[in-house]
């Protein structure tokens, strides 16, 4: 029973684990073709389309998880095959970067084991040694149904391989993606987006290195980039070992939400948690979720003044005020006499 307790409070702190909204957008892009396909795609997920419009946005793992889950209900297993963007190395970030200017093969498979689950919470993952290869082991850090799983695996497996394939050159042959399930409907699909073997009915998700190709040098080692893009990494880990990280994903759900204010109660909600834990854990963080609501109306209202596209009207509405004039008096407390467009 202990045991299962920990291992709910850890499920529900990945949940609540911020990750970047390009996955998300990606998605919406591939599939959400119209409106009405776009609001289909992401209903129960708390993400507002102007969040994906966000530069640098973040949201829970949860709300990435329930669109994953909205796509595989509607497409099928097989969708990553139509969402190259999702899976491509430049959604990656530091992460691709990292892995490929690592010194050998054997230290790209070290960092991609050590990090992917800093790019990608959603996901665990464990390097294996054994006496004739280097594996990376990759299971779920989140419950998911069976179907949903398989469609992420996929979608990671692609991933993977479009890394390992740069690495591998013409030796990407003598690798082994392993998946522990019988070939999907349509396999004859997949099977042309794989120049390294592919293992049905496996004990577990794993890509598979042989040790004599571990050693290799990765074509594009540059042990400078490699520093920096592990502190890069590092740095993001750091904010999710406490409880800020909890703070900014508020502060995107509350900006996702205008102009609909969210309250407390709806925030603990979405964040999978009770609103008096929400409490303590922003006091833990120094703050509080009235001053997150009004920061995000403030740099909202600043960005909206600078532009001066707007009338004052138009403004209050935005951000969910009342009228005008409750307005007019947020941005005296915010920025002292500010001439406003009538």
């Amino acid at each position: 029973m202990e045991g299962a307790k920990a291992m709910q409070g850890s499920e529900a702190d990945v949940l609540r684990t911020p990750v970047s909204v390009s996955y998300a957008r990606a998605l919406v892009r591939a599939f959400g073709k119209t409106r009405g396909e776009r609001d289909e795609l992401l209903q129960g997920t708390a993400i507002q389309q102007d969040l994906l419009d966000q530069p640098g946005a973040h949201m829970p793992v949860s709300s990435l998880v329930i669109l994953a889950a909205n796509i595989t209900r509607r497409h099928g297993e097989l969708w990553p095959l139509s969402a190259a963007a999702v899976w491509s190395t430049s959604l990656q970030g530091a992460l691709d970067v990292a892995t490929r200017t690592a010194p050998t093969i054997a230290d790209a498979l070290n960092t991609g084991a050590r990090f992917g689950s800093t790019r990608a919470p959603f996901i665990r993952n464990r390097l294996r040694t054994t006496p004739r290869s280097i594996q990376i082991e990759i299971s779920p850090a989140v419950a998911m149904d069976a179907a949903l799983w398989r469609a992420v695996a996929l979608a990671v497996s692609l991933n993977v391989h479009a890394v390992y394939a740069q690495l591998l050159e013409d030796a990407i042959d003598q690798a082994t993606l392993q998946f522990p399930w019988p070939p999907p409907a349509g396999v004859e699909r997949l099977m042309p987006y794989y120049s390294c073997a592919v293992k049905f009915n496996a004990a577990a998700f794993i890509f598979d290195v042989p040790k004599q190709l571990c050693a290799r040098p990765s074509p594009f080692a540059d042990p400078e980039l490699h520093t920096k893009a592990i502190e890069a990494l590092e740095e993001i880990e750091r904010p999710r070992s406490d409880t800020a990280a909890l703070a900014r994903i508020v502060e995107s759900l509350i900006a996702a939400r205008l102009p609909q204010r969210l309250g407390e109660e709806e925030a603990a909600r979405l964040v999978g948690t009770s609103r008096r834990t929400l409490v303590r854990r922003l006091a833990e963080a120094g703050c509080a979720f009235r001053p997150l609501l009004d920061g995000v109306l403030r740099e909202r209202a600043r960005t909206m003044l600078a532009a001066g596209t707007q009338s004052r009207d138009e403004m209050a509405v935005a951000l969910g005020y009342t009228d005008a004039t409750s307005f007019s008096r947020a941005c005296r407390r915010w920025f002292g006499d500010k001439s406003l467009r009538s």
